[in-house]
């Protein structure tokens, strides 16, 4: 049996959505390593947005049954990991694999709650997605009274700002100034001696240093 759960955005996520460029849906489809039989991940849900600025995010996922608990523990034990393979698509780009993991005992530790984060850049394009467990004052042990257990699931969408691109054309611009003001003699240069002429001074001062070091004056005879 599925859950069905729709978690609105927080105040922040909306300011981060609205300075996205791109708006269209999203669909994350999650994939784990619990009770899979014969392969590696099977399906344990999707996340899905209408829209990236503005939508809703719906999770959908399944009940975890005795079976995905008790092979949860046994990871568990030996500090293994919870693993995630996330497929995302848009409608600029199809299923983009990210796989993220948490240890075993901590998200058993939460009541089996997590943190799902989409790294979206303002073209609409997911760069990275995150799975952390829920923060949790005391560990919440869970309690066999069914046979189903609910997944504790939220999500967020975080807004990556480009990094600046630097102002090439003014600093070509500068360099050409200063070239034409040299040119002219406008630009005086105010730099001391041995900064102008350190190039000079120091192959002197080496040559000076080498020709001692191979050529040492004769001791002085003691006199009888």
């Amino acid at each position: 049996m599925k859950t069905f759960t729709i978690i609105f955005f927080s105040i922040n996520v909306l300011q981060n959505a609205i300075c996205l460029d791109y708006d269209g849906w999203l669909n994350i489809k999650i994939e784990h390593t619990l009770n899979c039989k014969y392969e590696e991940y099977c399906a344990r849900g999707s996340i899905s947005l209408k829209s990236i600025r503005t939508g809703i995010p719906v999770i959908d996922q399944i009940n975890f049954n005795d079976e995905h608990i008790n092979e949860l523990k046994e990871i568990a034990k030996v500090d293994g990991i919870y693993a995630l393979r996330t497929l995302v698509s848009t409608a600029e780009s199809k299923d983009v694999e990210i796989i993220s993991f948490v240890r075993a005992k901590r998200f058993l530790e939460s009541g089996l709650s997590d943190i799902i984060r989409a790294w979206v850049l303002p073209n609409g394009e997911v760069i990275a997605l995150s799975l952390q467990v829920a923060n949790t004052s005391q560990p919440k042990n869970i309690e066999y009274k069914s046979s189903e257990y609910k997944l504790n699931s939220t999500f967020y969408i975080r807004h990556v700002d480009p990094a600046p691109l630097p102002d090439t054309a003014s600093y070509i611009q500068k360099l050409e100034r200063e070239k034409e003001a040299r040119e002219k003699g406008d630009l005086k240069d105010n730099r001391s001696f041995l900064v102008k002429y350190w190039m000079y001074i120091v192959p002197i001062a080496i040559f000076v240093m080498i020709s001692g070091a191979a050529n040492p004056e004769p001791a002085a005879q003691a006199a009888r």
